[in-house]
């Protein structure tokens, strides 16, 4: 079985005042969520609040004045790092800024992958009881704020900020009190759940408790490393 060392990249992006123009991005596993306004990715439109994955040549084009989106790369370790901004044309003008984040790394045997996109969204006090998940990823708070209780300690995650949760990682996840929270991830999880929850809860007591948070699952492929 091959195994290989990645890195799990993660970008926000805010792109202003380039409505209708375009940038190409070289061959990678890549996966976009779009935050505020519109873009099209290979020909394809993608609205606010939705998401793609591709592999191949990415070709971009702006839609609105006002563009924000957040980016995942699951490269090669050691692969070099592109500045999307400076693919603009009169890039030498800044519109906007390209943030990495994070930049996590993973280890992955065999010769394919899982991969999944979606939301969750907690109704305000609610919480996601100590669980564990058969996958690792990186989360990013749209709104709202979460308390994220791990065995490394207590942090406080709110609007704009961006986490990493291995596997097999014990978590409490605790909603703000008063206002709606949600946050989109990207989870890199083993093939085999494919298409299944990757959740167990710590306590099997929680298992029969409702849920209150809405999963809104968006993507969920099976791709090959290379």
């Amino acid at each position: 079985m091959t195994d290989h060392n990645y890195e799990l990249r993660f970008f926000e992006d805010s792109i202003y005042f380039r409505e209708g123009q375009s940038i190409s991005l070289e061959p990678a596993i890549r996966l976009l969520y779009v935050l505020k306004g519109s873009i099209t990715v290979n020909g394809k439109a993608i609205e606010q609040g939705q998401g793609i994955l591709e592999e191949e040549k990415f070709e971009l084009q702006i839609a609105d004045d006002v563009t924000e989106f957040v980016r995942w790369e699951l490269v090669p370790s050691g692969t070099a790092h592109t500045d999307i901004l400076s693919l603009f044309k009169d890039s030498e003008t800044s519109y906007g800024q390209s943030l990495n984040k994070r930049t996590d790394f993973i280890h992955l045997s065999g010769n394919e992958t899982g991969l999944r996109l979606d939301t969750v969204t907690f109704p305000p006090g609610t919480r996601a009881y100590r669980h564990i998940h058969a996958s690792c990823g990186i989360r990013y708070i749209i709104k709202g704020s979460l308390e994220i209780n791990t065995e490394e300690g207590l942090d406080l995650m709110e609007q704009g900020h961006a986490w990493f949760e291995a596997v097999d990682s014990p978590v409490l996840a605790i909603a703000h009190d008063e206002i709606e929270t949600q946050f989109v991830r990207m989870m890199v999880l083993p093939v085999d759940y494919h298409g299944k929850l990757t959740i167990t809860y710590v306590d099997p007591a929680d298992d029969d408790k409702p849920r209150e948070q809405i999963n809104n699952r968006l993507l969920d492929e099976i791709v090959q490393l290379n």
